[in-house]
């Protein structure tokens, strides 16, 4: 070994193992792939997508190469033999060649097998892929929902979690809570081009084909980093949101926006848009500043007040929790209090409120009351869990998401949540009792939270 080598190695030997990882060169991210229109017979370029699903209704997407006559055949046996043609719109150029259909006079708890036509030809082979209609409204089930968020800024990066949740197929619905892409735009094309690298991850093409899959959207997947209200060309963002997901409602007829409301097996969905009214975050909280607007926020307020559901689902892109960063909820005490004091003044139970955005899963009683879980990141670089005297557990290592089981049936309605990791398989599950949901009762910590978890870990 000469002098140099001699050197070399002590050097090595020396230097914190930080330093020596600071000095490698970042790997380049990949281009994202321009989607443009490919010369010949029309092919499925992606999807098909199962959105909302009533017990009698599917709303089915798919992206066709070029222009194209969508169809989608429908029925009850493998080869569908059964099935019957449900006519769709042409696709063309300016909606990027998606379209969606609503099939309607399907039966409760039934499964139907599906292939898109383009063209009335069929764009797959068998096995044709399948999905559950709900249950009928009179008979509630089990239902078990999956959710995360931050899927990263390229398509591989949440190749591990959506390969993983395809091969289990463990849940019954699939909650996308915002940077399902990271776009950082309001440009069409752009989003367009985003938003079908993501689609083509094959976990997650696997996913969508079989459960019935909802999406709000939050800054990245909106507009540039830490967007609101503000952002020019928001209206280009919502048309082309609508474009690629086949959710229930975008908005209300005369209030336009991504949130919806939906219900399945007994349980009632109130998916909100924290971007497209919002405040900047920087803005005085002065009895003015607002997350949702004013018609947002009264549609939620009624809508939580009428709900007769034992479980009600309330879906941010932004965290609830107190202790958090400037681009959450955190930023708009006031109305977040005007949330919260409607459902505690009105007795509103059963709220459970889901977010993500944070790099990281964990679940907090928000001033020792209000049940929360965020959930991420999918493909997104991980973020540290620092000490939260509302947060009763958390992970922060790999590719994460949750679900939750809530069961409306029993007499007093029981809730169990999971958190799974890319990899590493279920992380945790523990059941909540229905006054813990409520407030009732304090959430003790969870096991991976003492003592350990509870301080951020060195290095990091």
């Amino acid at each position: 070994m000469n002098r140099f080598s001699v050197y070399l190695w002590a050097l090595i030997l020396v230097l914190p193992s930080s330093t020596l990882v600071a000095q490698r060169p970042r790997q380049a991210l990949s281009s994202v792939p321009v989607v443009a229109p490919l010369p010949g017979k029309p092919y499925l370029h992606a999807g098909p997508l199962v959105g909302h699903v009533t017990d009698t209704t599917a709303h089915l997407w798919a992206k066709a190469s070029n222009q194209a006559t969508l169809g989608f055949k429908i029925g009850e046996t493998e080869d569908l033999v059964d099935g019957r043609v449900v006519a769709g719109p042409v696709v063309q150029a300016g909606d990027s060649f998606t379209g969606q259909v609503e099939v309607k006079g399907l039966k409760p708890s039934t499964r139907y097998y599906f292939v898109p036509l383009f063209d009335g030809e069929a764009t797959l082979a068998r096995p044709y892929p399948a999905f559950l209609t709900a249950p009928a409204t009179s008979s509630p089930r089990i239902l078990r929902v999956a959710f995360g968020s931050c899927v990263g800024p390229r398509g591989y990066a949440a190749a591990a979690a959506f390969g993983e949740m395809a091969e289990r197929g463990n849940f019954d619905l699939l909650l996308m809570l915002g940077d399902n892409h990271y776009g950082d735009t309001t440009n069409r094309d752009l989003l367009r081009d985003h938003l079908f690298m993501h689609r083509k991850v094959s976990g997650f093409e696997r996913v969508i084909r079989q459960t019935p899959t909802y999406a709000i959207w939050d800054d990245h997947d909106f507009g540039p980093n830490n967007s609101d209200g503000t952002a020019k060309g928001k209206e280009d963002s919502l048309s082309v949101f609508r474009q690629w997901w086949a959710n229930p409602a975008y908005g209300e007829p005369d209030n336009p926006g991504c949130y919806y409301r939906f219900s399945h097996s007994g349980i009632d969905f109130f998916m909100l848009d924290v971007r497209y009214y919002r405040t900047p975050n920087r803005s005085p909280d002065d009895g003015t500043k607002t997350m949702l607007g004013q018609r947002q926020l009264a549609w939620l307020k009624n809508g939580l007040a009428e709900s007769r559901a034992k479980f009600k689902i309330v879906g941010s892109g932004s965290e609830w929790q107190t202790l958090t960063q400037p681009d959450c909820w955190s930023s708009f005490a006031r109305e977040r209090q005007e949330i919260f004091d409607h459902i505690t003044h009105n007795n509103i139970e059963g709220v459970m409120l889901l977010s993500g955005d944070r790099h990281f899963t964990a679940g907090y009683q928000v001033q020792e009351r209000h049940l929360e879980f965020t959930s991420g990141p999918l493909g997104s670089g991980n973020a540290t869990l620092q000490a939260n005297p509302e947060r009763f557990t958390g992970h922060d290592e790999g590719k994460l998401w949750a679900v939750l089981e809530l069961d409306p049936t029993a007499a007093v309605p029981q809730l169990v949540y999971e958190i799974w990791q890319a990899g590493g398989g279920l992380l945790e599950r523990r059941t909540l009792s229905y006054d813990e949901v409520n407030g009732r009762k304090r959430i003790s910590l969870s096991p991976p939270l003492v003592p350990a978890r509870m301080e951020p870990k060195p290095g990091r």
